[in-house]
C-alpha cells in the first residue's frame, strides 16, 4: 500500500506541540526585550521573579480606548446609578404606603393616570418571595358539591342547583393537561381577545381594552415581560373567549380549560395585588365560572369581589372626587360588575344580598366606549338615545337597572323571613314592579347590528320573562298564586323558551350554567302552572302542550353539550310532561280555578310546616303519603330531587 493511500485512509490526527513547550498569549516587556521564553504568570513571571526585576505585562493584552469613549461610559454609569437610587426611593415610598391603603388606595393610585402602577413595582418584590407558593384556597372549589349532611337539613333553605349540579364534575385529567393547541400563534391570541371584547365585554365590561392591550397583551405576546398578572389576565381572557369559539372544538373542547389551568398557576400572586386589579381578576374568574361552575366557586368568588370593591369605597360617589374620566368610569364599571354578579348568585342560591341599593351612592357608568375614556378628562354631558353604538356600555347600564328590580322583587317576595300578612301591600308592590319591568323592556337599547347575544332583542325579552316569572311564581310572600298569576307564569315561561330557541337557531347561545338553569326552571314553572290551574289546561290542547315540551327538550339537549346535569334535567321534564299530558284525557269541566290541594304541598311543604319530622320526609321519599296520586308521583320525585318552587328563584343568570 502506498504512502499516499495510507495517509488518505487514516483519520486526521491533530498536530501536537513538542513536549514541554507551552505557548502564551504574550510575553512580558522584559522577556520580549531579552527575547527569552516567558511563562506568562501574573503578576510576576518566573524569569522576572528569579532576576528580581519588575514584571510589566505586554501592551498587546490591554484594550485601548479613546478619551471620548471613556467619558461616555462614565456618563452612562453615573446615569444608571442615579436611576437605581431613584427606583430604590420609589420602592421604599410605595412599601411605606401599603399599610395605609385601606380605603382610599384605589383612588390615590388611579389619580396618577395609570391603573397598574403600584403592582408593577410591588409584584417584583412579591414574586421573589412567593413565586413557588401555589394557591389552594376556596376559589377553585366547585360551586355545587354534594354534602352528606344535606338530607338532614330543611330542604327549602337550599336551591335546586345543589342537587342538580352535584354530579357534574370537571374531568380529572383537565388539570394535568394544560396544553394550548400547537398552531396557536400571536394572531390566534389576538383573535380570542377580540372575541372576548366583542362577545362578553358588553355584558360585563370589567376591563379597559386599550389599557389591557398596552399593559398586558402586548408584553405577553412579545415575551418582554414575566409579570404573573399579565399571564393571568391574558390566559383568563382567552379561557373565557375559548368557550365562545366553536372552531376550538378540534381540541375536544378542552382549550378553554387549558388556558384556565395556565392562568390559575399565578392566582396566588393575584390575591396579593392592588384591590382594583384583584377585583378585576376575580370577576374574570366569575365570567369563566358561568361556563364552568364546578371549576370556580361562584358564590365565594363573587362575594369576595364585591366585598373588596366595598372595602375600597367604590360604592360611594365620594371616592370618585378629583379623578380623571378613565379612573372614574373604570371604578364605576368594576363596582357595578361586582354588584351584578353578586346579586345574581344571591338570588339564584336563595341567600342574602351582598349590598342593598340604599347603601349605594356611586352613579351608573356613562354610555361610553373604551376609546372615549382616554380622549378627555372632563365628564361629557350625554343623553342616551334609542339607537346605541355597539362598543358602548348601554346594554350593561340596562342590565344594572334590571338587577335592581330583581333585587327588590327578591327582597319583597322571596326573602327567607318574608311573611304573608300584608296582601294589599304585596298587590301594590306587584303592580309597581310589573310597570317597572314593562318600562324597562320598552326602553331597552336598540342595536342595528348586534355583535353579541346581550345586544339582541331576544336576550332582553329573556331577561324580561325571567323577572316576570320571579314576580308571579309561588313565593314565601304569596305561596299560592291565583289563576291569573299562573297564566302570566306560563306565558312568560313559553316566551322565554321561544326566545332561547330563536337565539339557538342563529347560533347565538351556547352551553352555560346559567342558560341550563334558567331554561330548566322556566320549564318547571310552565308545567307547574298547567298542573295547578285546570282552566289553563282547558285553553290548550294535547298537541300544543306536547309541542312545547318537545321544543324545550330539543333546545335543552342542544345547549347542554352532553353534560350530566343536562341529561338529568331532561329526564325530569319528560316525566313531568308525561304526567301533564295524561291530564288532557279528562274532559270534565274544572270545578275550581286553582288546584289548592296540589299547591298546598308541592314546593311549599317545608316552609309551610317548618317542623317537618323525619317520618313526614320518609313518607315522601317512600311515596307513602296518601294524597299523592299516580299523576303527581313525578312531582313528588321532583321535590325529592331538591326542586322547591318556594325557594328557588328562576331569574338566575343571563349568559
Amino acid at each position: 500500500m502506498s504512502e499516499a493511500s495510507t495517509s488518505s485512509s487514516s483519520p486526521l490526527v491533530p498536530r501536537r506541540h513538542r513536549r514541554g513547550l507551552t505557548r502564551i498569549a504574550a510575553a512580558c516587556e522584559r522577556c520580549r526585550r531579552r527575547k527569552q521564553k516567558c511563562d506568562g504568570r501574573t503578576p510576576t513571571c518566573g524569569a522576572c521573579e528569579t532576576a528580581g526585576a519588575s514584571c510589566i505585562q505586554s501592551g498587546r493584552l490591554v484594550v485601548h480606548q479613546s478619551n471620548s469613549e471613556r467619558d461616555a461610559l462614565r456618563s452612562q454609569l453615573k446615569h444608571l446609578q442615579q436611576q437605581h437610587n431613584s427606583l430604590l426611593q420609589q420602592f421604599d415610598q410605595l412599601r411605606a404606603e401599603v399599610p395605609r391603603r385601606d380605603s382610599g388606595s384605589v383612588s390615590d393610585v388611579l389619580s396618577k393616570g395609570t391603573l397598574t402602577m403600584v403592582p408593577s413595582v410591588l409584584q417584583q418584590h412579591d414574586r421573589a418571595l412567593n413565586s413557588d407558593i401555589p394557591y389552594f384556597g376556596r376559589i377553585l372549589r366547585p360551586t355545587f358539591s354534594r354534602r352528606s349532611t344535606v338530607r338532614n337539613l330543611d330542604w327549602s333553605a337550599l336551591s335546586s342547583a345543589w342537587d342538580l349540579w352535584g354530579d357534574d364534575a370537571v374531568p380529572t385529567h383537565v388539570h394535568q393537561a394544560s396544553f394550548v393547541p400547537v398552531d396557536f400563534d400571536v394572531n390566534a391570541y389576538r383573535s380570542l381577545v377580540d372575541t372576548f371584547f366583542d362577545g362578553r365585554w358588553p355584558y360585563l365590561p370589567v376591563l379597559h381594552r386599550p389599557s389591557f392591550t398596552s399593559k398586558h397583551l402586548t408584553p405577553f405576546l412579545s415575551k418582554s415581560t414575566t409579570s404573573p398578572i399579565s399571564n393571568f389576565m391574558v390566559n383568563m381572557v382567552c379561557a373565557i373567549a375559548a368557550t365562545e369559539k366553536s372552531w376550538l372544538q378540534h381540541e375536544d373542547g378542552q382549550s378553554h380549560r387549558a388556558f384556565f389551568s395556565r392562568a390559575v398557576q399565578d392566582l396566588h400572586i393575584v390575591m396579593g395585588i392592588d384591590d382594583l386589579e384583584c377585583v378585576q381578576c376575580l370577576l374574570l374568574l366569575c365570567m369563566y365560572g358561568h361556563n364552568e361552575p364546578q371549576s370556580v366557586n361562584m358564590w365565594y368568588t363573587t362575594s369576595l369581589a364585591l366585598q373588596l370593591a366595598i372595602g375600597t369605597d367604590l360604592h360611594r360617589k365620594e371616592s370618585l372626587t378629583g379623578q380623571s374620566l378613565l379612573c372614574t368610569e373604570m371604578s364605576k364599571r368594576v363596582f357595578w360588575c361586582s354588584y351584578v354578579m353578586s346579586c345574581n348568585m344571591a338570588i339564584n342560591m336563595g341567600r342574602p344580598l351582598g349590598i342593598h341599593e340604599s347603601d349605594i351612592t356611586t352613579p351608573l357608568p356613562l354610555p361610553l366606549a373604551d376609546d372615549q375614556l382616554s380622549d378627555s378628562c372632563i365628564h361629557p354631558s350625554l343623553s342616551q338615545t334609542a339607537i346605541s353604538q355597539v362598543p358602548d356600555t348601554s346594554a350593561f347600564i340596562h342590565i344594572i337597572q334590571l338587577r335592581k328590580i330583581n333585587a327588590a322583587i327578591y327582597q319583597s317576595f322571596h326573602s327567607i323571613g318574608r311573611c304573608t300578612n300584608d296582601s294589599q301591600g304585596l298587590d301594590s308592590l306587584r303592580t309597581r314592579y310589573f310597570s317597572e319591568l314593562n318600562q324597562w323592556l320598552m326602553t331597552a337599547p336598540r342595536y342595528p347590528r348586534p355583535f353579541c347575544t346581550f345586544q339582541t332583542n331576544e336576550w332582553f325579552h329573556i331577561a324580561f320573562h325571567h323577572a316576570m316569572l320571579s314576580l308571579y311564581r309561588p313565593s314565601r310572600a304569596i305561596p299560592m298564586p291565583s289563576s291569573e298569576d299562573l297564566r302570566i307564569c306560563m306565558e312568560s315561561a313559553i316566551g322565554l323558551i321561544s326566545s332561547y330557541t330563536s337565539l339557538y337557531a342563529r347560533n347565538r347561545i351556547k352551553y352555560t350554567f346559567v342558560a341550563i338553569h334558567s331554561l330548566f326552571m322556566a320549564a318547571v314553572a310552565m308545567l307547574y302552572a298547567l298542573r295547578a290551574s285546570p282552566p289553563l289546561r282547558q285553553e290548550l290542547t294535547h298537541p300544543v302542550v306536547q309541542t312545547n315540551i318537545v321544543t324545550f327538550l330539543t333546545l335543552f339537549r342542544g345547549i347542554s353539550n352532553g353534560r350530566a346535569v343536562g341529561k338529568k334535567c331532561c329526564r325530569i321534564i319528560e316525566r313531568l310532561g308525561n304526567s301533564i299530558l295524561s291530564l288532557f284525557d279528562d274532559v270534565t269541566i274544572p270545578s275550581a280555578e286553582v288546584d289548592t290541594e296540589f299547591q298546598s304541598w308541592f314546593g311549599l311543604q317545608t316552609h309551610t310546616f317548618p317542623a317537618a319530622t323525619e317520618n313526614q320526609r320518609g313518607g315522601l321519599l317512600d311515596n307513602e303519603t296518601p294524597q299523592f296520586s299516580e299523576i303527581d308521583l313525578p312531582w313528588a320525585d321532583l321535590f325529592v330531587e331538591g326542586i322547591d318552587m318556594g325557594s328557588t328563584d328562576v331569574s338566575g343568570f343571563f349568559c
